[in-house]
């Protein structure tokens, strides 16, 4: 089956970021120490084009800093770097990650000329309270702003969002995922907010004067912000970090484990089965079987990790037998 995108990572840690967001470790997160060149680059692209699976697009992107803040000739080289690739067909496109207040016209021009396609904002949350706990240096209505522009000038548009950053609660990250469906971007990143060693955030996490998110607690929370996108058929493209070696001691606290992601969407599948069969219980008061069919493609994230959701099912309803079987359809079937 062939993808319909690959992505060629190009890490560049905090190049073109004006202050340290109190929750970063760009080094640490990419594991990346040696700063990028355009021969780094090649090689990268070399490597991976040489294994890549056939894909509708393969681009290359460029993460970890504020690609727009880089001074214009680092950015000429970059770009130098992968246009051969672009010119001979082996690239289609290039992605960018930069801050909401680093977009302007004169930029977005630049972007143009060097075949960038797609352009993620580091939005975090539409929130000014907790961009300023956060240590941001932006405001929502710049992000606003900036998607804007953005769509204006006919690129792809990503928002990132960091649901529990210092002073954020439950009511302000459905806020701003309710404010992100409704700008419907193209792409989304939901990074449930982790506190990483060397960064002003375990100092506040050690002092006490912040507390992470559980793993639980991020499941819930973002199982409901990823049901709001994907209803609006909003792409999710990533939620939580990428695998990190656990004893590197990069991650002090919080949320993180190596399968979210998906503990994220089989909590989503959850909970849509068990309005199903609650709805079904109070109209047929009487059943104590209910078989259920479900979507083979989606299989595992009805399932669940060990089937904890068939067995959370199984114990809600402990007076009703549950059965299933999985089917060619597109929503859930229940019959009694």
């Amino acid at each position: 089956m062939t993808k319909k995108r690959i992505t060629i990572p190009i890490f560049i840690p905090h190049e073109g970021c004006p202050n340290s967001c109190v929750f970063c470790n760009q080094w640490r997160v990419t594991n990346t120490v040696e700063k990028v060149t355009p021969e780094s680059i090649k090689n990268t692209v070399e490597r991976y084009l040489a294994t890549a699976n056939r894909a509708e697009k393969i681009e290359v992107g460029f993460f970890g800093g504020s690609f727009t803040g880089i001074p214009l000739e680092y950015q000429k080289k970059y770009f130098s770097a992968i246009k051969p690739y672009i010119e001979n067909g082996f690239i289609d496109s290039v992605r960018i990650s930069t801050r909401p207040d680093y977009i302007d016209t004169h930029k977005l021009e630049i972007l143009k000329e060097n075949h960038v396609e797609t352009v993620e904002l580091g939005v975090q949350s539409f929130s000014d309270k907790v961009l300023k706990a956060s240590g941001r240096g932006h405001s929502s209505k710049d992000s606003i702003n900036a998607f804007y522009l953005l769509k204006e000038n006919r690129f792809r548009v990503g928002i990132q969002l960091m649901p529990g950053l210092p002073e954020d609660t439950y009511t302000d990250s459905i806020q701003s995922a309710m404010e992100t469906a409704e700008l419907q971007p193209d792409d989304v990143r939901i990074y449930p907010t982790v506190v990483l060693k060397d960064t002003q955030l375990e100092k506040m996490w050690r002092e006490k004067n912040f507390t992470p998110m559980t793993i639980e607690e991020a499941v819930e929370l973002c199982s409901e912000i990823y049901g709001m996108l994907i209803v609006k058929g909003i792409n999710i493209i990533r939620m939580g970090l990428h695998p990190m070696d656990i004893n590197s001691g990069t991650v002090i606290a919080g949320p993180y484990h190596t399968a979210l992601g998906f503990m994220i969407k089989s909590r989503y599948r959850r909970k849509i089965l068990d309005e199903l069969i609650d709805e079904t219980v109070k109209i047929n008061k009487n059943s104590n079987s209910i078989s259920l069919i479900l979507p083979a493609k989606m299989k595992e994230e009805y399932i669940g990790m060990k089937r904890e959701n068939i067995l959370y099912l199984k114990n809600k309803y402990f007076t009703t037998n549950i059965d299933y079987k999985f089917s060619d359809i597109e929503n859930p079937q229940i019959l009694v």
